[in-house]
């Protein structure tokens, strides 16, 4: 359970550094109400869930080929979550939220579609997912325990994006998330250079 809701923890903070889906996120909810808001977190999720299904396939491939193989991608992930952590340490630039046509309407179906392929097509999540996982996958993992990891991610971020939406539609938190923009991303860069450093580190 420790690892369960160390996974989820590590896929909030992740998810509060602003990218692609959160900024999506903004304009759809602003712009279509919570009906297309919250659609638009089920086609993030939606597309989150393949990202997920192709990190544990891989994974799950790569420790019945060869364990030696397996270090190597370990290591390799490690490696790239000390330097997403040190690209959000050096970030310096503002989350600008002006720029969105708030007169657009969207209906419920562009919402889901609009969150599925942000999402999907964004091939920087498999490989955060993939380094991600290399942390917690383990080569006498069952398939179940597995799954599992890939769940709480996937269920993590449904209901903090929901939440998300919920909030999103006050002033208040669009000025914070522009103000401490900079402070969230150096936690977020804090985290993942430890977890990288760990997972490069510590063998279980």
């Amino acid at each position: 359970m420790e690892k369960y809701a160390l996974l989820s923890g590590i896929t909030l903070i992740a998810m509060a550094s602003p990218g692609p889906d959160m900024l999506l996120l903004i304009r759809n909810g602003l712009t279509g109400g919570r009906r297309v808001g919250f659609a638009t977190v089920l086609g993030i999720c939606g597309g989150l869930l393949i990202h997920v299904s192709l990190s544990v396939a891989g994974l799950a491939w790569l420790i019945t080929r060869n364990v030696y193989v397996y270090d190597t991608v370990r290591l390799l992930g490690a490696g790239y979550l000390v330097f997403i952590g040190l690209k959000a340490l050096k970030f310096r630039g503002v989350l600008n939220l002006n720029g969105f046509d708030y007169r657009l309407k969207r209906s419920g179906r562009q919402g889901l579609r609009d969150g599925f392929f942000c999402n999907l097509l964004n091939p920087k999540v498999t490989i955060y997912i993939f380094s991600i996982f290399t942390q917690f996958i383990a080569p006498g993992d069952s398939t179940w325990t597995k799954i599992g990891y890939g769940t709480v991610i996937v269920l993590t971020s449904l209901c903090g994006w929901s939440l998300f939406m919920l909030l999103v539609q006050h002033a208040v938190v669009r000025r914070s998330l522009a103000r401490f923009n900079t402070l969230i991303n150096r936690i977020f860069g804090g985290v993942m250079i430890a977890l990288g450093l760990r997972i490069a580190l510590v063998r279980d």
